[in-house]
């Protein structure tokens, strides 16, 4: 298959690349890369053929999309911008820009990362019993639910008229390790208490692993059940508070987590991407990924960027 990729510097776009280039998988990828992006923990996967450009580029885009059978569309420019317009102008803009250039290129299918953010008024009759899914209204409170939200109704439009397939795909916060591995989820915290220092908490997070929504991506993959469908990504829901006793506990610190509960999650439901056969691994992910990110923190110490993780 051959997929066209944005956003593989990203967490997921990092740990997808993997899954993409296991052996026994015959995928070829071309990803879109800014020409300063650090891409020292891509050296392992020599071949990718890297475009590049970005998304207010229409030469660079139309070249990632050349000959492609799928589009992952991962990317999403965060700045630093003079002004907030360059984010819906570079990120809506862009995408529209991408799906324009795809239905040029005749992509059969076009598979975007939205989030979870795009809810932002919820409906008084959701409750444990009827959770949020994804027929819930799409209502953002903030400029990143809007500018995701739009971009969903881009991508529909394009599907309705039947351009190409898409699929659109919400997670909620994702934790994993990141290329740099002091911007990784959590990692500050694990870093505090790996050095004995007490920390404060307060929150609490909705959280998928970076391993289920890569599961999500490859089983949406050339599957025509997919096609016109949303995925919400969620595996649970846990207070900042008990993550860092959690983690007290896992690490074995003297340091200790301290705080106040956060407010209880809205429910959510994730029962279409487990249809899909996404498995979410709960609370054992978490434990597996922290015992990981201390590992990392152990043998790294200030060094914080690793090639090959």
């Amino acid at each position: 298959m051959n997929i066209a990729l944005t956003g593989i510097t990203g967490l997921v776009g990092s740990h997808l690349i993997k899954q993409l280039s296991e052996e026994g998988k015959n995928h070829n990828v071309k990803a879109l890369i800014r020409e300063n992006s650090i891409v020292d923990h891509l050296k392992p996967y020599e071949d990718v053929d890297y475009i590049i450009g970005g998304l207010e580029d229409k030469e660079s885009l139309a070249n990632l999309v050349q000959d492609a059978d799928v589009v992952i569309h991962l990317a999403h420019f965060p700045g630093p911008v003079q002004a907030t317009d360059e984010l819906v102008r570079v990120n809506v803009n862009g995408t529209f820009d991408l799906l324009e250039a795809s239905k040029k290129a005749k992509v059969k299918q076009f598979v975007v990362m939205s989030a979870c953010t795009v809810f932002g008024e919820i409906l008084p009759n959701v409750d444990a019993s009827h959770p949020v899914d994804e027929t819930h209204p799409v209502r953002p409170s903030s400029l990143y639910g809007a500018i995701k939200s739009s971009i969903e109704s881009f991508c529909y439009s394009y599907f309705k008229s039947r351009a190409f397939d898409v699929t659109v795909l919400r997670p909620v916060t994702i934790y994993g390790v990141r290329p740099q591995i002091d911007k990784s989820e959590w990692f500050q915290t694990v870093d505090f208490l790996a050095t004995n220092y007490n920390v404060d908490l307060k929150g609490s997070t909705k959280y998928v692993s970076v391993d289920a929504v890569c599961q999500a991506i490859e089983k949406v993959l050339d599957n025509k059940d997919s096609a016109g469908k949303i995925y919400h990504l969620i595996d649970g829901h846990i207070h900042n508070l008990d993550l860092g006793k959690m983690i007290v506990d896992i690490i074995e610190s003297f340091g200790e987590a301290e705080g106040v509960m956060g407010e209880e999650g809205v429910p959510m439901s994730n029962q279409a991407a487990k249809d899909l056969g996404v498995e979410f691994k709960g609370e054992e992910g978490i434990i597996d990924y922290i015992k990981l990110l201390h590992k990392l923190q152990t043998e790294y110490g200030g060094e914080r960027s690793v090639q090959n993780w």
